[in-house]
């Protein structure tokens, strides 16, 4: 069955996915590693951002 979600929901999932990516690339074991995770973090912030930018955490 299909789980419904709002749309500050789905962009808080993207952006725990963003900070995961940021994490495995400050482990990465290659400056290319790191490099490639952290375009994949970008990838997910802006999705979040498209997806629900009035839900942006203030940092």
């Amino acid at each position: 069955m299909t789980r419904w979600i709002t749309r500050r929901e789905a962009a808080e999932e993207s952006r725990d996915q963003a900070q995961s990516f940021r994490e495995l690339a400050s482990r990465a074991r290659t400056a290319s590693g790191a490099t490639a995770l952290a375009a994949v973090s970008r990838f997910f912030d802006d999705d979040a951002r498209r997806i629900d930018p009035a839900s942006e955490r203030r940092s």
